[in-house]
């Protein structure tokens, strides 16, 4: 019996040795996961209230006949999107045309016969010196001077005439070349047509009506938020605005100081910092939106990727000498991509945003480095 127990011992011993010398290899020889990690800093943040605004129209664009003519085109349709310059409408220019002609060549003759005119002062002024001296010599009498005197003051009342008439002429055809640059009615903005207010072959007359244009730069954001709310909202305060997961930002631009007696709000307005894409640039497109409220504090924040939830508990990896420390957290206002801390952390420490899914603690872990391009 005792050669059998002596027997079975040396048996699990000769099997147990390998197996623990191959476990203690591959834990001695595991390589440390990679992380991505962010510091957790302090900033100055406001508490921020969620709520749904929509895309407005600040001023439309009016388009409006600057001359009268027949509409001869309309290129465009209600809803279209134009850029700027582009041509909106075409009126009937031939009467213009014909117009530029009849004064040009009215100029022409103007010029010529204000040269001949020219060519005859010329001569009356060598006549009315020769009559002078003439008269001198009493070889002819006052009446003749007088005479040469009346002829050239003619002259040159004539010289005069055809001056201010081409004048005048140069003024009328500059005008008629202004009207048919406008008889192509072009976009001064980049945006979207809303309405169009006239027909092919209708008459136009001198500021009337034609389309109505939002520009691409011409959009707010309005939303109703409780008027407790709106009373402790800062003029000029950075608001994020959201759409499909997508962020864009935004400021505080004004807050209409009326209430809504049925639903206890006031109107804000919010100013974009950019031009959205063309997808939602279309009035009554529906965000959401970020708005703090109330004077900013001193707040301990994380990104909210670093966040784990066990239960009713969160926790967070802290990366501390190589190993993944866990921590049991307190969260705070939510700040967009970020959270406030209060409770677990302290301002200057490491947490675990990438490749912290499955972390277990104490594991060996290593911070990833971004490769330089």
């Amino acid at each position: 019996m005792k050669i059998l127990i002596s027997i079975i011992v040396f048996l699990s011993v000769f099997v147990s040795h390998p197996l623990y010398a191959q476990s203690a290899f591959k834990n001695k020889g595991k390589r440390a996961s990679l992380v991505e990690v962010k510091k957790v800093k302090i900033f100055n943040i406001a508490e921020k209230t969620n709520t749904i605004g929509r895309l407005v129209a600040i001023n439309p664009t009016i388009i409006s006949s600057k001359i009268n003519q027949e509409i001869l085109k309309i290129h465009f349709k209600i809803g279209d999107n134009i850029k700027k310059n582009d041509l909106l409408f075409t009126l009937n220019s031939k009467d213009i045309v014909r117009d530029i002609k009849q004064i040009s060549a009215e100029i022409k003759y103007q010029l010529q016969t204000l040269k001949f005119l020219n060519k005859q002062l010329s001569l009356r002024i060598s006549k009315l010196s020769n009559a002078k001296n003439l008269r001198k010599q009493n070889i002819i009498t006052q009446d003749n001077l007088d005479n040469v005197n009346i002829t050239l003051l003619q002259n040159q009342q004539q010289i005069a005439e055809r001056t201010y008439n081409i004048k005048r002429l140069k003024i009328l055809l500059e005008k008629n070349k202004e009207d048919l640059s406008l008889s192509k009615i072009k976009s001064p903005v980049n945006g979207n047509i809303i309405s169009i207010d006239a027909k092919t072959g209708a008459m136009t007359t001198r500021g009337q009506i034609l389309a109505s244009i939002v520009g691409n730069e011409s959009n707010e954001i309005e939303t109703d938020l409780r008027s407790d709310l709106a009373s402790i909202v800062k003029i000029d305060s950075d608001v994020e605005i959201i759409h499909n997961n997508s962020s864009y930002f935004g400021k505080v631009r004004g807050i209409v100081n009326l209430e809504n007696l049925r639903t206890g709000t006031r109107k804000l307005r919010i100013s974009l910092n950019k031009i959205l894409p063309k997808n939602l640039n279309t009035s009554g497109t529906r965000f959401s939106l970020y708005i703090p409220v109330g004077e900013s504090k001193r707040r301990l924040l994380i990104p909210k990727d670093a966040l784990i939830p066990i239960g009713k508990q969160k926790i967070v990896y802290i990366f501390d000498k190589g190993m993944a420390k866990q921590s049991f957290i307190k969260t705070g206002v939510s700040v967009g991509n970020k959270i406030e801390i209060l409770k677990g952390l302290n301002e200057g420490q490491l947490v675990v945003v990438k490749g912290n899914e499955n972390l277990r603690p104490n594991q060996t872990i290593k911070i990833k480095r971004n490769k330089k391009k």
